[in-house]
C-alpha cells in the first residue's frame, strides 16, 4: 500500500527509512514536502505513530 503524507519538518530520508525499517516501510522519499512510501496495510497505523511521535508528520 503507497501512503503519502505531509512532513512537519525538513527531516533527513536516512533517519525516517531507519524509523520505518521495523516496519516494512519501503521506497521511501519526499516529493514536493511530502513523505510517500510503501508498507503493509497491517503495519500502517503503528508506523503512522512512531512518525507523529518523531514529529515528522502531521
Amino acid at each position: 500500500m503507497k501512503v503519502s503524507y505531509t512532513l512537519k519538518m525538513p527531516a533527513e530520508i536516512k533517519e525516517i527509512k531507519e524509523t520505518l525499517k521495523p516496519f516494512g516501510g519501503r521506497c521511501a522519499k519526499i516529493v514536493d514536502g511530502k513523505l510517500e512510501y510503501q508498507i503493509k496495510e497491517e503495519k500502517l497505523e503503528e508506523a503512522l505513530n512512531v512518525l507523529k511521535e518523531k514529529g515528522y508528520v502531521e
